[in-house]
């Protein structure tokens, strides 16, 4: 079940209320569009930040690279970080292990942030449900509502296919499509995030 478009800037000001990592990982993913299992695993050895000036010249402040022991495609994905995501990184004062470990320090587990999403449905007057099945959304379903807004907004077919770690076209397109599109997919989560933000010039 995914959240839907229309409650997406309420759902979100209310998770900013919210805290603990759990929070904070489910936040990650949103502005990531990511899976659970690649959220809850990050790590600091995954995460290279960029000198000043040279964030400054590319428009990022660094690369995520999840590993493809994480990846349903079993390949590394690299994700840009822009500076909401670098907030986010940030709250961890140990710049070591789990970004956003359990309080045991293992990975917090998928069930952590379900309930994070069930608790904003059951404590919110009116809910975030599912267009179609009237469920409550969760986690995952984040990724189809970031899909829906990069279609409502016209953004690039394909930043948001590489952002989502999915294949597109053909197996020779495919093949012949070498770049991750890193600085036009920097651009479309800060959007994204200024969207979430409710920002007038999202």
């Amino acid at each position: 079940p995914a959240l839907m478009l229309k409650d997406a800037q309420r759902w979100w000001a209310e998770l900013k209320q919210r805290d603990g990592n759990g929070a904070l990982a489910l936040k990650m993913l949103t502005l990531c569009a990511s899976r659970s299992g690649e959220i809850r695993g990050m790590h600091w050895d995954e995460i290279e930040l960029f000198p000043h000036s040279k964030a400054q010249e590319i428009g990022y402040l660094g690369i995520w690279t999840c590993p493809a022991n994480r990846m349903k495609a079993n390949r590394d994905h690299r994700i840009p970080i822009i500076q909401p995501m670098l907030d986010l990184i940030m709250h961890n004062e140990s710049k070591s292990g789990l970004v956003f470990p359990s309080r045991n320090n293992t990975a917090v587990s998928d069930m952590t942030l379900s309930a994070v999403m069930k608790r904003m449905h059951q404590a919110d007057d009116r809910g975030f449900l599912d267009s179609d099945n009237k469920r409550p959304a969760v986690p995952h379903g984040i990724r189809s509502t970031f899909r829906n807004w990069v279609a409502e907004t016209g953004q690039s077919r394909e930043a948001a296919e590489l952002q989502l770690a999915h294949k597109f076209g053909s197996k020779v397109e495919h093949s012949y499509y070498r770049t991750d599109l890193l600085d036009l997919r920097a651009q479309m989560l800060t959007e994204w995030f200024n969207f979430l933000e409710a920002k007038k010039d999202a």
